[in-house]
């Protein structure tokens, strides 16, 4: 029954018959540490906390324990408290404000949640503007209720100050007439930071992340760079394209686990494959991978374009 339970181990999971035993070992400690703690918490006896009238009246911060232990309730209430007082910190206040040089600090004290009023300002460091009030909603996770609760307060300015004066309007109005589309696979970081919103950073991730992944094969891989908002994908997506992807492909029959580096192959995933391998032989076609039980149908797809057998 063991030696079934061993191949099985091998076969699901792609590992070596040493480390089959080592997870069964693992799986026996998991359940003996899990049951010993399930039969402690249904266990009817619970510590005994006498004490005298006179004890309580002297500490009654022994009194509060005592009240916690017999209500576990309380310490919840405890932790909803203190996240009450530290939302009460910031006091909202809603008025007139322009999208564009609000700080931070004061989209917090108009309602906006701390994560998202961060993206807005990383949104605008990376150039982005809001022209209308409508364009608040294209930033990613923008809360619909919150928008139009903000409506009567959004107010965008003339372009007045020397980041968003009429000059630099009228500029980048120019260079985006003069931008033509261009293919994804062979596009410098040059071109790629004429893009409303792209700066140099993200001009240079981008082309690393397409290094690494050996060229583009579809143009909604640029979602999967880190750091892009909606904004700038659109922008992308609006001039790039694919034509005739020349990729760099991994030789599955041949390549060793430390030359399955790719954005798709996690580590464990390409320690799978090369113990399928060693176990059942060279791969025949895409279709042999599905016995791999860690690839699922769509790893297998976004994988397919960079193998070869």
């Amino acid at each position: 029954m063991k030696k079934q339970w061993i191949q099985w181990i091998q076969y699901a999971f792609g590992y070596t018959r040493t480390e089959a035993k080592g997870f069964i070992v693992l799986l026996i400690l998991l359940v003996t540490y899990l049951s010993i703690h399930v039969y402690v918490w249904l266990s009817p006896s619970k510590p005994s906390m006498a004490f005298t009238q006179n004890q309580l009246n002297q500490n009654p911060a022994l009194v509060s324990l005592i009240e916690t232990n017999e209500n576990p309730s309380n310490r919840f209430k405890s932790f909803e408290k203190k996240d009450e007082e530290a939302h009460s910190r910031v006091s909202i206040r809603l008025r007139p404000f322009d999208p564009n040089i609000a700080s931070v600090e004061e989209l917090e004290e108009l309602g906006v949640p701390n994560w998202l009023a961060k993206r807005i300002d990383r949104f605008k460091s990376k150039g982005g503007k809001f022209f209308k009030k409508e364009d608040l909603l294209k930033i990613y996770d923008f809360p619909e209720p919150l928008y139009q609760k903000l409506i009567p307060f959004i107010t965008i300015s003339a372009l007045q100050n020397d980041k968003f004066s009429k000059r630099s309007f009228i500029h980048q109005e120019e260079k985006q007439k003069t931008l033509t589309k261009f293919d994804l696979n062979s596009v410098d970081t040059s071109r790629l930071i004429q893009l409303k919103g792209v700066g140099s950073k993200l001009a240079a991730r981008i082309v690393k992340y397409r290094d690494i992944l050996g060229n583009f094969v579809s143009t909604t891989q640029i979602r999967e760079v880190y750091g892009l908002d909606s904004l700038v994908v659109e922008e992308i997506l609006k001039y790039g394209y694919i034509n005739n992807p020349q990729v760099r492909k991994i030789n599955i029959n041949e390549s060793s686990f430390e030359q399955m580096r790719h954005p798709y192959l996690k580590p464990y995933i390409a320690k799978a494959i090369v113990n399928f391998r060693n176990q059942h032989g060279k791969f025949q076609s895409i279709q042999d991978l599905k016995a791999i039980k860690l690839l699922t149908p769509e790893i297998i797809q976004k994988l397919e374009p960079y193998l070869s057998f």
